[in-house]
């Protein structure tokens, strides 16, 4: 493997919250020296130099929720156009949830999948591949699944994915046993009676529009009973796309109370609110719903004050003929991988949040939550590296993403960010001049 010297970057690392401009020797996949002065480090015989030019060189984004839509549904993404669209965002490392076909509720079909993934390193993409096991047998909610042997396949959390797990009594057995694993138990907090064939935020607007609400307490109920029952069981609790106001208080008590809780939003209920779903739609009908204005304003302040730990894309591609349906029937989702960075920045370049704080949200925080390598730029660390152009703007527009998922609620967005390169293990494996070359974009 090719030496690679990056001088003149502005390396910033969250895991020791370092910002200086400096210079980063890539060696052997690893990260073998630092300068905090540009332009010193000594390029070893054969290194490839890279003159980052000021631009930003952080820890490769971790997206700790992504639907790979693999096996079972290749029509929505295929393995190479997620593995694309990730690289493309400067993404290193993906989580993928239980909720394929079949389900991996199997420690045989959770290695099967992982085997797979990792062929795309055949293709030429490296990416890193990690994956939830299902929490209950077949994501019915009842059953718990084998997580013993899941957790000895490689799972890395337990989780039923977009739905929720409804029953308490299965839930204590849940949060015990992925208590004695040391896992995370991920929940989609949004109680299924309340919510059921609901459309979207209840409030005035829903009223307006004429289309079944969803409340609040469908979210703030869930948090709350399970937040009992983990003073009962002990262990790690996650709250997946957090979305209230209540929701959040929730957990920002629950840290204040020392519980091992953790949770984590998506852009869309931090850029968005309920009024946003205008026309009926369909590239806004999301799970959970936009939330109103109070709410998106409490998740800005969760993120900032560091209630909300992580900021996750939600990936959940849906193809063109299930968002074309009249709104109430489409399918709810996203292609969020490739705006994750873009508009996360957004809250930076608004002033809602630090610098440092958006990287935490985007790599070293989700690494730590989940106990996976990545998430700092040390002297050792594997070199999982992404450089950015702060400043450089772009439009968002579907129907140039990588994936195979079009449908964006950011559509025609203007926004500032772009990945100029990606590094997984010290390879690098995109190149934003190539790829403008090839695509003419951003």
């Amino acid at each position: 493997m090719t030496d690679v010297l990056i001088q003149n970057a502005r390396l910033i690392d969250p895991a020791s919250q370092t910002d200086s401009h400096g210079d980063c020797l890539i060696r052997e996949g690893r990260i073998a020296e630092l300068s905090d002065q540009p332009n010193t480090l000594k390029a070893p015989k054969g290194a490839e130099i890279i003159n980052a030019n000021g631009h930003v060189l952080t820890p490769g984004i971790i997206d700790m929720r992504v639907q790979s839509c693999h096996p079972g549904a290749a029509h929505r993404e295929t393995p190479q156009s997620l593995a694309n669209a990730a690289i493309k965002s400067g993404i290193t490392s993906i989580i993928c949830l239980p909720n394929t076909y079949p389900v991996l509720d199997d420690p045989e079909m959770l290695l099967s999948q992982c085997r797979m993934m990792s062929g795309l390193s055949t293709a030429g993409q490296d990416l890193r591949v990690y994956s939830y096991g299902a929490a209950t047998v077949g994501l019915k909610g009842e059953a718990m699944a084998e997580l013993g042997l899941l957790a000895e396949a490689g799972a890395v959390g337990f989780t039923d994915a977009t739905k929720t797990i409804a029953n308490s009594l299965t839930m204590r057995r849940v949060l015990s046993y992925a208590s004695m694993l040391n896992r995370p138990v991920i929940q989609h907090a949004e109680d299924p009676m309340l919510a059921e064939n609901g459309e979207m935020h209840e409030g005035e607007h829903s009223t307006r529009l004429g289309l079944r609400g969803i409340p609040d307490a469908a979210e703030d109920i869930v948090i709350s009973r399970d937040l009992s029952i983990l003073r009962l069981t002990g262990g790690h609790y996650h709250v997946a796309h957090i979305a209230t106001a209540k929701g959040v208080a929730l957990i920002r008590a629950a840290k204040a109370e020392g519980l091992n809780v953790t949770c984590d939003t998506a852009p869309p209920y931090a850029l968005l609110n309920d009024i946003a779903v205008r026309d009926y739609d369909t590239r806004f009908r999301l799970s959970p719903p936009l939330r109103s204005e109070v709410d998106r304003q409490a998740v800005i302040e969760g993120l900032a004050d560091g209630t909300i730990d992580a900021m996750a894309s939600d990936h959940s591609p849906q193809d063109r003929d299930v968002k074309s349906l009249p709104f109430g029937l489409a399918e709810p989702g996203y292609s969020g991988l490739e705006t994750l960075l873009s508009m996360t920045l957004s809250l930076w370049h608004g002033g809602y949040l630090p610098l440092m704080r958006v990287f935490a949200l985007l790599s070293h925080n989700p690494a730590q939550i989940l106990k996976i390598d990545g998430g700092q730029m040390a002297v050792g660390a594997t070199a999982d590296l992404t450089m950015i152009d702060l400043d450089r703007g772009w439009q968002v527009r579907g129907g140039d993403f990588a994936s195979l998922s079009v449908s964006t609620p950011f559509e025609g967005a203007p926004v500032q960010g772009v990945v100029i390169g990606t590094w997984i293990g010290g390879k690098k494996v995109y190149d934003h001049k190539l790829d403008l070359h090839a695509n003419g974009t951003r």
